[in-house]
């Protein structure tokens, strides 16, 4: 049962590796992005959202 058990950490240490990788590049793009002038502002965003839920 033991054996098992390490054999399922294993890929479960190695899924989250993964997952980790793939949230590291997601980031990195989005300051990518960042940089090179894309997205909204946050105010902008932010305001046009409550505006929504407040009826105006």
């Amino acid at each position: 049962m033991e054996v098992m058990a390490q054999g399922n950490r294993h890929i479960v240490d190695s899924d989250s590796k993964v997952d980790n990788n793939v949230v590291r590049q997601k980031v990195m793009d989005s300051y990518q992005d960042m940089l090179s002038g894309k997205g909204r502002d946050y105010k902008v965003f932010f305001a046009e959202l409550e505006s929504r839920y407040n009826g105006k």
